[in-house]
């Protein structure tokens, strides 16, 4: 081999090198925004009160798919052995929306129309028995 042909060898695997190098830390860029993505998922709904679901979102955000698998089946049998530990954990999500709700204008004015809809004319014991406004 000439002089011109290695250089010219050398050049086009270097330029070859800095292709396939940008195309690998571009996956791995797209890899650490999934896993991002699934962590600020797991903090909102932690954040909204769910306990348990998001435990496997954790486990996917810092690479730990053994753990995220098997976060995934305790899911499966909470949901598949009864309904009181999926009631009680979205209850407590219910109570965190309503209360966000709640905190705003907008949400109160939301929430008052929902209970207006709530309670038809033809129904007289909704409106009998509901508690009136500032009486709590």
């Amino acid at each position: 081999m000439t002089i011109l042909e290695i250089c010219l060898v050398s050049v086009v695997g270097c330029a070859l090198a800095v292709v396939v190098g940008k195309w690998l830390f571009q996956r791995d860029t797209a890899k650490e925004d999934r896993r991002r993505a699934a962590n600020q998922l797991a903090s909102v709904l932690r954040s909204l009160g769910l306990k348990e679901t998001p435990l496997f979102l954790e486990d996917y955000g810092v690479g730990d798919y053994s753990g995220m698998a098997q976060k995934i089946k305790d899911l499966v049998k909470l949901f598949l052995n009864g309904q009181a530990g999926i009631v009680n954990e979205f209850g407590q999500v219910f109570e965190s929306v309503l209360d966000a709700k709640l905190s705003t204008e907008t949400g109160r004015a939301y929430v008052a129309a929902k209970l207006q809809d709530a309670a038809k004319v033809t129904d007289v014991s909704a409106v009998k028995d509901a508690p009136k406004a500032g009486a709590i």
